[in-house]
């Protein structure tokens, strides 16, 4: 089983507390995903996740997630000089 630990910031932790999960959310799956089949699975939508953190790097949404990792979702609109400072200026995949 895959256990990831779930964060989000700005527009997304909003959705998580309409949502009621906790902070960090703990998501349990019974195989590794990628990072963005969590984020489908978690019915976020794609357009709303500009980057993701993996362990505190930021990585492609194709990361594979087997368990133990920490992730952070990030929506658009992170102002350009904390874009370039957190690796994500031109991240698009």
């Amino acid at each position: 089983m895959a256990t990831v630990e779930v964060r989000a910031f700005g527009k997304l932790l909003s959705l998580f507390n309409e949502r009621g999960w906790s902070f960090p959310l703990i998501y349990k799956s019974e195989a590794p995903l990628t990072a963005a089949e969590l984020r489908d699975k978690l019915d976020i939508p794609a357009e709303q996740v500009e980057a993701v953190f993996i362990n505190r790097s930021i990585q492609p949404l194709s990361t594979n997630l087997t368990g133990g990792e920490r992730v952070a979702f990030v929506p658009p609109g992170v102002p350009s000089i904390h874009r370039f400072n957190l690796g994500f200026y031109d991240a698009k995949e």
